[in-house]
């Protein structure tokens, strides 16, 4: 019998998303939950001839159109195939067996999952009780030698962003350490420190078409860095990375970016509501700036889960870890889907619980995540 490699035996089972969500108001995986821009539609339609199927995808195009977008040099850019296999690539190009990997908990679970497949082992700085990442915490791992530290800002699953300042302290202390920010909800913060891939070598940048754009299907992300380490990332990459649909539907996004910006301003609009409801019914809730509220509902949770789902209204549960009994979060959506989910919720008002909004964070801040699912 084959066996795999020994960092193969300690990873986590991989949990899928539910099937059958199709049809479904679609609040679980912080997807688009509109539909892309009617534009890319018809111009993956038109892409799809039979001889545009046969050839090999060809990027030099593309990527100039896509670094203008993004604001910086061709050079500076490589397509992978979604964030996630962005955290691959910087992993087989950067990890050695034993490197460490510094990350916040709770976090997106991809960057421990494809750093501990190379091999390394995980650091983690838990949030405090203000839903803050204690810079000093930070700087102290940072100390033991770290190979790379990933970040997401917002962060999912908690919505929180890391403060610039802080960022900026933990660049210049640790010049050594590969620094990588996924920007991946970006579009409903509005923040980004993508201009400092210029000024400080050891960032790294990741965007993804998954989000506010909705081409989730397709697969396109972005590693926005320094030219250095863009060809080294590039080196090691598979020579055919991105489809050439996925690149068509992101070039046509690009093209018109007032769709995906007004939906990034709707969700924004609509998160202000859904969190003011919280407040008003004294839920507990993390603080968000991305298109997602993480809230515990109570032991009731995986009721109210099964009764929304039963409702055609799908949410993330948390429940199958035991550190997230209670949990729930709601990707937010446009308008109508927010009243509706707002309705249901109301209905089952009597499940919730109801009690100071942070004093339960201290529990939830200690959990270590499992699975890997966005």
């Amino acid at each position: 019998m084959l066996q795999p490699r020994k960092s193969y035996a300690r990873l986590s089972k991989y949990r899928p998303p539910l099937e059958g969500r199709g049809g479904k108001l679609r609040l679980d995986f912080n997807e688009n939950t509109v539909g892309c821009a009617p534009q890319v539609v018809r111009a993956l339609r038109r892409a799809m001839t039979r001889d545009g199927l046969s050839c090999y995808p060809e990027y030099a195009e593309g990527r100039v159109k896509l670094a203008r977008y993004f604001g910086v040099k061709p050079q500076e850019l490589v397509l992978t195939n979604g964030t996630d296999d962005a955290v691959k690539v910087i992993c087989e190009t950067f990890v050695e067996p034993g490197d460490a990997l510094l990350v916040p908990a709770p976090t997106f679970p991809v960057y421990q999952f494809f750093h501990e497949v190379a091999g390394g082992r995980t650091e983690r700085v838990y949030y405090d009780e203000r839903f803050r990442l204690p810079l000093d915490h930070v700087l102290r791992a940072l100390g033991k030698g770290i190979r790379w530290a990933a970040f997401a800002s917002p962060n999912n699953p908690t919505g929180t962003v890391i403060p610039k300042r802080d960022l900026r302290t933990m660049l210049e202390s640790a010049p050594q350490t590969a620094f990588v920010v996924d920007e991946a909800y970006h579009d409903f913060s509005g923040e980004t420190v993508l201009p400092w891939i210029r000024k400080y070598p050891n960032l790294i940048v990741t965007r993804t078409f998954s989000k506010a754009f909705g081409l989730a299907a397709l697969r396109l992300g972005c590693i926005l860095t320094n030219a250095q380490t863009a060809d080294d990332l590039r080196r090691g990459q598979n020579p055919f990375p991105v489809n050439s649909l996925a690149l068509v539907g992101a070039l046509a996004a690009i093209e018109h970016t007032d769709y995906a910006r007004r939906y990034a301003a709707e969700v924004r609009a609509n998160r202000a509501k859904l969190i003011a409801w919280f407040e008003a019914q004294k839920i507990p809730y993390v603080p968000s700036k991305a298109n997602f509220v993480l809230t515990e509902l109570g032991a009731n949770a995986p009721e109210i889960g099964r009764r929304l789902r039963a409702q055609g209204i799908l949410v993330r549960d948390w429940n199958y870890d035991p550190r997230l009994r209670g949990f729930l979060r709601f990707t937010v959506g446009s308008t109508a889907q927010t009243g509706r989910l707002m309705r249901e919720l109301r209905r089952l008002r009597g499940l919730i619980e109801s009690r100071d909004g942070r004093k339960n964070w201290s529990k939830f801040a200690r959990f270590s995540s499992t699975g890997w699912v966005s």
